[in-house]
């Protein structure tokens, strides 16, 4: 990696037409741990993916520490949350949607963690009544404005990848209750949601977020070829991300 306190991000579009044509010869190339996952699905689709997030992963270790990506061990810490074994200082984060699968990484020892989501753009019919299920109220009424200028799909997934990124950042996944916090994209900002709820419940959510409420967070998103993308990072001040198709 060409700068270790900036953060790469490769996006890779699924070739279904190669993969299935290649499929025997590229699933020996993968590490172990993926090799088996991908013979375990029955689903064409969902072995094309994960063949695509494994070799996306596995570039992502070559540019890192030049090669031998094929034996890396994948192994799961805090909260369930992966890392490979022997280099826990290579934070990595996968996500995929559609026709792509996106992988941001770093070693830099100023991001504690990092998460990436990217999402399909789609015309929803049903964006508000999902919005007003799961998201705040400041995050429904930044979806609600796009109303008036035909960018409510737009906005709605671009709060959905603000939010689905920061849960993957924390390593809480979806336990963590996703109106227990609101996203500004806007500012690229996070706060924790302060609710009229138990005190139980209320100490156990700001126990989920008191290491990303005070400043610590940084956001970056890109939208291309209808999909919107965002990458959500742990540390002390807005990094430089290096975006790549491959």
């Amino acid at each position: 990696m060409d700068n270790e306190n900036n953060i790469s991000v490769l996006i890779k579009k699924v070739d279904r037409d190669y993969l299935e044509k290649n499929f025997g010869i590229l699933l020996k190339k993968l590490y172990p741990m993926r090799k088996e996952a991908v013979e375990r699905f029955n689903n064409k689709e969902a072995a094309y993916i994960s063949m695509t997030a494994g070799f996306v992963l596995m570039e992502a270790y070559d540019r890192t520490y030049g090669g031998k990506s094929s034996d890396i061990i994948i192994k799961k810490g805090e909260n369930g949350k992966p890392f490979v074994e022997g280099h826990e200082d290579f934070k990595f984060n996968i996500s995929h949607s559609g026709d792509y699968v996106v992988i941001a990484f770093t070693v830099s020892e100023d991001i504690n963690s990092l998460g990436i989501d990217i999402e399909k753009i789609r015309n929803r019919d049903d964006d508000m009544r999902v919005a007003n299920r799961f998201f705040s109220k400041s995050e429904i009424d930044y979806i609600s404005d796009g109303l008036e200028c035909s960018d409510i799909d737009m906005r709605f997934y671009k709060v959905w990848t603000m939010k689905e990124a920061y849960i993957k950042m924390t390593g809480k996944g979806l336990s963590q209750r996703l109106d227990s916090f609101s996203v500004n994209p806007d500012e690229f900002s996070v706060a924790f949601e302060e609710k009229t709820i138990d005190a139980s419940e209320s100490d156990s959510i700001k126990e989920d977020h008191k290491d990303y409420v005070k400043g610590t967070v940084c956001f970056d998103s890109k939208v291309f070829d209808g999909y919107t993308l965002t990458v959500c990072m742990s540390c002390s001040d807005k990094k430089i991300l290096n975006y790549e198709e491959i």
